[in-house]
């Protein structure tokens, strides 16, 4: 209510009071009493004041009551209705109807008018052009254009021009369009377009629209010129439109109200004003509706409709009769109307006046409740209204009396609340003591937690920096241990001694795998695993951990295989260590826990992208099995599925661990499946996400048509080389017996599709295969020669190592037998890693073999050795050339502060032949390395005085100050948790080896530094060295 909002305002003027009280007296004067009665009661109980005041207020009710809004209402409501609105309404009625057909009658009669004149001058104009379009001397020339006669006709057209009013210029176009004639005075367009001429031609004549120019408006009118109704020209006139433009703004019958709008249809839904209106010059088109619709229509009449500027006018709209003219008339209504809205509003105002005027007397008992009300709300609890007389009482006394008894109860009420909020005061107060304590108890806490974050934070550094120097000094002197056992191993000694060595170097291998785990474990944990991105052979990789575990699965009399699907692509990119590092704990793990049976390897292709590829991997035993509510101890760290099978096969707990949380890294998974049975093994799968080579050229190898039969007395592995073969696209057969392989080599040989090479197993079944070996001795025909020559070269990483090492070209698996005839048998002996196989063939007569688990590239060169499809061994030039490079002593500096570690050192290289130089600090080695030329450096890396970071880079300056040739270095670090291996490749290091140091690993590196080839190579992960030498 906007009493109210007023009153809370603090206003105080009487008109404010006046005139809004007169607004909702008309309206809620009986709710406001309905409001305060039932206010009085709900505030409260009524004290003696109220009750007494009660009683005044019923004896009060049968005295004579004159409302106030029955007053003002009857006053206001007689005023205006009397005064302005009977008059009004009929005034209006009576104008509005006089007016409009005053109004209906003169623009009827102006239109009518208007209507005659246009059409009188246009006609006017139309013949005087038309004159001039029949003038000889023009037609003449049109018919025959000679210089003479044009002469005639231009001079003839500038006179007609000269004695014609209005007319400015002329111009005569031929049937062409093109100019011929013109008036000279200016230069009109040189041609018409021919949808111009073919208008005109059809209309005769066709009127330009009025356009303005410096002298005022000029419009054309465009004549056909006939000559025996034939088209022989065009004439185009420009007239002075000042008559025009007169007869339409002519305001004349109009009285200033209304406007005269000519306009011409253009288009479906548009009509163009031939003048823009006065009262809006920028308009040109109007749309075809209302007055303009009816009079293109061809009708005349009087229409009420909304003008181009939104206004409500009366419009007479009659046809022109010239070229489907319209004109239309319009007469604005809004003076009449102002006049009367005005009168009406003073009219109003003087009713209002006169209401307020009578308000006032009745605004003073209000303005006073009003401030009393202000008052009371500044905390006033005494205030208080006078009250009204006995006599004509009427609404606002009741309020001064209802007010008073609200203002009584409110005061009670404030003092009761004040002795509740004093309560409620010091109630708080306890409790912000309470919370101020506890906060100062929380700031506390959050300190103390803030230090032990720190002193956690020490902690784990301090435990990452013991780890790292643990894993240096551990190492160091298993370093010592480990090769000084091997060199006494490659001495004369005795069997017992010889067994005692062995069980020593299998217990520092064993303490070195624990030491690995338990480093690999805590990088893992501190979030510092780093995975490795570079190009790498994924057979090579499942190759070389079969390899490395191929003695220990013979050992234990398992069968060892491997199965990669067809569409694995072989080059990718990732992390070779950490895959070769799952690789070896799954298949330890599978072959610690299978008394017998076989351990199985697969890889396949789960998804892949246009980037990347997801390859899912699993090793399947036929072991122990897991039971299921035993399989989520799997890979929580230090735990085992029975404790007792550490106390048999050993082992921390911490392998499978480190394999799931490898794959992770690898964007990949690790679970288990097994039925916890005995002999029905365990599977264990795992996928890992790499990157896809841009341009991948890997050619598989090829020997179309050729006819093979494998003898393999165990099942999977029979399978995976007869899959291999068929992928190679031979023929290939699988049988498991000997008599099984001679009664299909009989039934080959009889239908006329020999074999031409046999793949079989050493041991089938318990028992050598000596027995084929002689049956096809005696029956050399079942086998025939292959003639087809291999179309595609198979190289992979392991093949190009196996041609360019001494070992490999002088001792490897497939040498020839010196026993054996020149001319052997197409039969490749599969063998175990036991070098007592390899006599066996030579023995028998076998000249092909290679070792189980069998190696794709291996198998690759004695296929075709044994089908006579490429050289079997290289001349004896080459292999002199490659036993003299292999041969080459190299000088090396040897960087070691450790006298252990020195004398290892030493031993090693004197034991293969190379010359050495001691240094035992970095200071040390770069004053040698600039005193005398090395071809390698073995470097140290945790040294005193200068480490090995700081002299690699001394002698890196060197190098690059005196142009001097690059020496090699290689890092040797015992280091395992900082990071040591991208550290020294960044600090201008070319290869860094792990400790303790592998013999054979630094014997083949100082291999490849003789032979050339060592600059430029990338080597793998120190993981796999250490994953190889405790295996």
């Amino acid at each position: 209510m906007q009493y109210e909002s007023n009153m809370s305002r603090g206003c105080n003027c009487s008109a404010c009071f006046g005139l809004e009280w007169r607004s909702n007296a008309l309206s809620v004067s009986a709710v406001d009493v309905a409001y305060s009665e039932r206010s009085s009661v709900d505030i409260g109980p009524p004290d003696d004041n109220s009750s007494e005041f009660s009683g005044n207020i019923t004896r009060n009710r049968k005295t004579l009551r004159a409302s106030i809004c029955l007053k003002l209402t009857l006053f206001v409501g007689f005023l205006v209705v009397l005064a302005s609105g009977i008059p009004a309404l009929v005034f209006w009625l009576k104008a509005h109807e006089q007016l409009v057909d005053e109004i209906d009658r003169r623009l009827l009669t102006v239109s009518t008018l208007r209507q005659e004149q246009l059409k009188d001058y246009l006609i006017s104009e139309t013949d005087k052009a038309g004159l001039i379009a029949t003038r000889v001397l023009i037609n003449n020339y049109l018919s025959n254009q000679i210089q003479n006669n044009r002469t005639l006709a231009e001079f003839d057209l500038v006179s007609a021009v000269s004695v014609i009013s209005d007319f400015l210029h002329a111009a005569v176009y031929d049937s062409t369009g093109k100019l011929v004639i013109s008036t000279g005075v200016f230069e009109p367009q040189s041609v018409l377009q021919p949808e111009d001429i073919a208008s005109i031609q059809f209309n005769r004549l066709k009127f330009g629209y009025p356009s303005r120019t410096s002298t005022g408006w000029v419009y054309n009118i465009s004549s056909a010129i006939y000559r025996r109704q034939r088209l022989i020209g065009v004439l185009l006139t420009w007239i002075n439109a000042t008559k025009l433009e007169r007869l339409v703004y002519d305001g004349t019958g109009l009285q200033g109200t209304g406007e005269l709008l000519v306009g011409l249809p253009e288009g479906a839904n548009t009509v163009r004003l031939l003048f823009p209106p006065l009262h809006d010059p920028n308009i040109t088109r109007l749309p075809l509706d209302g007055a303009m619709a009816e009079a293109i229509n061809g009708e005349t009449g009087i229409k009420r409709q909304w003008d181009y500027n939104g206004v409500k006018v009366i419009a007479a709209y009659r046809p022109v009769g010239f070229m489907r003219w319209v004109q239309e008339a319009y007469a604005p209504v809004r003076n009449v109307r102002l006049v009367i809205i005005v009168t009406i509003v003073v009219l109003v105002s003087l009713g209002v006046m006169a209401s307020v005027g009578l308000a006032k007397v009745f605004t003073s008992p209000i303005t006073e409740l009003g401030r009393a009300a202000a008052s009371l709300g500044q905390g006033n609890m005494q205030t208080r209204v006078r009250k009204g007389t006995l006599l004509l009482r009427d609404e606002i006394s009741d309020l001064k009396d209802i007010f008073n008894s609200m203002a009584q109860q409110i005061s009670s009420h404030q003092l009761i609340l004040e002795h509740k909020v004093r309560e409620r005061t010091l109630d708080l107060a306890r409790a912000n003591d309470g919370l101020a304590k506890e906060v100062e108890e929380r700031k506390r806490i959050e300190g103390e937690l803030e230090k032990a974050k720190d002193v956690a934070i020490a902690a784990n550094r301090s435990k990452s920096e013991f780890l790292a120097n643990m894993s240096h000094e551990i190492r160091t002197p298993l370093n010592a241990i480990i090769n000084f056992t091997e060199l006494c191993l490659g001495t004369q000694i005795t069997p017992e001694q010889h067994e005692y060595l062995d069980y020593v170097r299998f217990a520092a291998q064993h303490l070195l795998r624990l030491i690995t785990d338990i480093l690999d474990f805590s990088k893992i944990e501190a979030g510092k695993l780093e995975i490795e991105d570079m190009q790498f052979s994924l057979f090579d990789q499942i190759e070389h951990a079969v390899s490395v575990l191929a003695a220990r699965a013979f050992k234990a009399g398992l069968e060892l295989c491997y199965r990669i699907d067809a569409d694995v692509p072989d080059l990718i990119i990732g992390d070779p260590g950490r895959l070769l590092q799952i690789f070896v704990n799954l298949i330890g793990n599978g072959i610690k826990f299978t008394k017998e049976g076989e351990v199985v390897i697969s890889a396949s292709v789960k998804t892949q992208t246009e980037d990347s590829i997801e390859i899912l991997f699993s090793v399947k035993d036929t072991g122990l099995g897991i039971p299921e509510s035993k399989q989520s101890l799997l890979f929580k760290a230090f735990s085992q599925v029975d404790s007792s099978t550490q106390r048999v096969y050993g082992g921390t707990g911490l392998g499978l661990v480190i394999s799931a949380k490898l794959a992770a890294a690898m964007g990949g998974e690790m679970w288990v499946e097994s039925e916890g049975t005995e002999n029905r093994g365990s599977t264990f799968w795992f996928t890992a996400r790499f990157q896809k080579l841009q341009q991948s050229t890997t050619n598989a190898p090829s020997f179309k048509d050729a006819h093979a039969l494998v003898v393999d007395d165990n099942h999977t592995s029979r399978c995976i080389l007869v899959d291999l073969l068929k992928n190679w696209r031979m023929v290939a057969d699988g049988v498991d017996t000997v008599e099984g392989a001679k009664a299909l080599l009989h039934k080959a040989a009889v239908s006329g599709h020999p074999y031409n090479v046999v793949l079989l197993d050493m041991w089938l079944n318990g028992t050598d295969a000596s027995e084929l070996v002689d049956f096809l001795h005696m029956y050399p025909s079942l086998l025939a020669n292959y003639s087809q020559p291999a179309t595609s070269a198979f190289y992979t990483s392991e093949q190009m190592k196996y041609n360019s090492t001494k070992k490999n070209v002088l001792k490897g698996e497939e040498t020839e037998s010196k026993s054996t005839s020149d001319v052997s048998l197409p039969i490749i002996m599969l063998t175990s890693v036991n070098l007592i196989d390899v006599t066996r063939c030579k023995e028998i007569g076998i000249r092909f073999h290679t070792s189980k688990p069998v190696r794709r590239s291996l198998l690759v060169r004695v296929l075709k050795s044994a089908l006579h499809a490429q050289d079997e061994v290289p001349d004896e030039g080459q292999a002199s050339q490659i036993s003299e490079s292999l041969g080459r002593s190299l000088h090396i500096l040897v960087v070691e502060d450790n006298v252990v570690n020195q004398k290892v050192a030493v031993k090693l290289l004197k034991k293969w032949g190379h010359t050495f130089v001691l240094a035992c600090n970095g200071a040390e080695a770069i004053d040698k390395s600039t005193q005398e030329a090395f071809d390698l450096i073995l470097m140290d890396v945790q040294m005193p005085v200068c480490d090995g970071f700081e002299a690699t880079a001394r002698i890196r300056e060197i190098e690059k100050n005196n142009n001097g040739r690059r020496t090699p270095i290689v890092a040797m670090t015992a280091h395992a948790m900082s990071g040591d291996g991208d550290r020294c490749i960044s600090a201008g290091m070319d290869f860094y080896v792990s400790k303790p140091l592998n013999a054979k690993k630094l014997q083949e590196l100082l291999q490849s530094a003789a032979m050339g080839s060592f600059r430029g190579r990338h080597y793998s992960s120190p993981y796999c060295d250490d994953i190889t030498k405790y295996v």
